[in-house]
């Protein structure tokens, strides 16, 4: 099947440009001052580029993939499809619920569609972790956000796959994993 990424066609500045014009009602000129055509992330259903709003803001746009929800479709459909064969053909394995398995993924994905949901989520965390000077989410611009176009804060930081770069800039790294761990049992334990 090859992955969804390489079944998809490239996705060009142009149809991002598209997109976020598209969802958001006006000309990109008039959404943001400044918009990166280059993406500094790409994954199989969408891509970020950064941005400066208007009022000097810089953010980070997620913009949906053009065409990826038929992509799902056709990827789900095929999924239902065989694990029904499997049900029929191999009885042993219903009790692995292939059918039940494949619609819970499903309904997971009707959920990664929509960018609003994350952001809501995003948003969630964020209120949760206010005061907390360990853990930081970005800000979600709900003005300039949609089921296709998530767009939120810029922030800068240190990625934690390079221990040198964490090293160069002073960062304990004990002390970030106790973090980490902290703002992670706290988001299961007191948040759900």
């Amino acid at each position: 099947l090859g992955t969804l990424r390489d079944r998809l066609p490239p996705f060009e500045s142009a149809k991002a440009r598209a997109t976020v014009e598209d969802e958001l009602g006006a000309p990109l000129d008039q959404i943001f001052a400044s918009f990166d055509d280059q993406p500094v992330a790409a994954a199989s259903i969408a891509q970020v580029h950064f941005a400066v709003t208007p009022e000097g803001d810089d953010v980070a746009v997620k913009v949906l993939r053009p065409g990826i929800e038929e992509a799902f479709r056709r990827d789900l459909e095929l999924f239902a499809w065989l694990a029904e064969l499997m049900e029929r053909i191999q009885p042993a394995l219903r009790r692995l619920k292939p059918t039940a398995v494949v619609a819970n993924f499903a309904s997971v994905v009707e959920l990664e569609m929509d960018l609003r949901f994350e952001a809501a989520a995003a948003s969630e965390v964020r209120e949760n972790f206010a005061g907390d000077p360990t853990y930081r989410v970005p800000l979600v611009d709900w003005q300039r956000t949609s089921q296709r176009v998530l767009t939120a804060e810029r922030m800068i930081g240190v990625g934690l796959s390079d221990p040198e770069d964490l090293s160069a800039a002073g960062i304990d790294r004990p002390t970030v994993v106790k973090h980490l761990m902290e703002s992670f049992l706290r988001q299961v334990f007191r948040d759900g």
